[in-house]
């Protein structure tokens, strides 16, 4: 099964950060959802990351929103370029630095019960050897990603 089949939304999401000044909409349908357990993402979002995957074209940020990119501040290339709201600080998107193909949408934004949210739907676990805890939900758990979203496509024991 391919497990980033993606099912469309029954309309565009869209939501705001905490404070409401900065909205990011969604047009197209989602690569998938996912739970990351990286180190980065559990350190900026203070968890695992519940992320919605989307063609980068596809997303659209409205609102003064600051970048920041760890890796580059290491003077390393690549990372993503985390994105998060100017006046709340509150977390909107992380885009692949290196191709700007992928934006990485932070699920407490676009998903949910309101009227333009849609429900979460994880479909796998991503980074699982560096999870904090097991889960046992029996979604598929891979060392990085799936093979057709650029991963080795490795699964690791749940």
């Amino acid at each position: 099964e391919n497990v980033t089949r993606a099912i469309s939304p029954p309309t565009m999401p869209e939501g705001t950060c905490l404070c409401g000044a900065a909205k990011v909409i969604v047009t197209g349908e989602p690569i998938a959802h996912l739970v990351c357990h990286c180190g980065d993402c559990r350190r900026w979002t203070g968890s695992v990351n519940y992320g919605v995957l989307v063609k980068h074209e596809q997303v659209t940020i409205e609102g003064d929103y600051v970048t920041f990119n760890l890796r580059k501040t290491q003077g390393k290339e690549g990372g993503w370029d985390r994105k998060s709201c100017a006046k709340c600080n509150g977390h909107l998107t992380a885009t692949k630095a290196d191709d700007q193909s992928v934006d990485d949408v932070c699920a407490a934004v676009i998903c949910g019960t309101g009227e333009k949210q849609v429900p979460f739907a994880p479909k796998f676990h991503a980074m699982y050897p560096s999870r904090v805890k097991d889960v046992k939900d029996g979604l598929p758990k891979y060392a990085n990603f799936p093979k057709d979203i650029g991963g080795s496509g490795e699964e690791v024991p749940e």
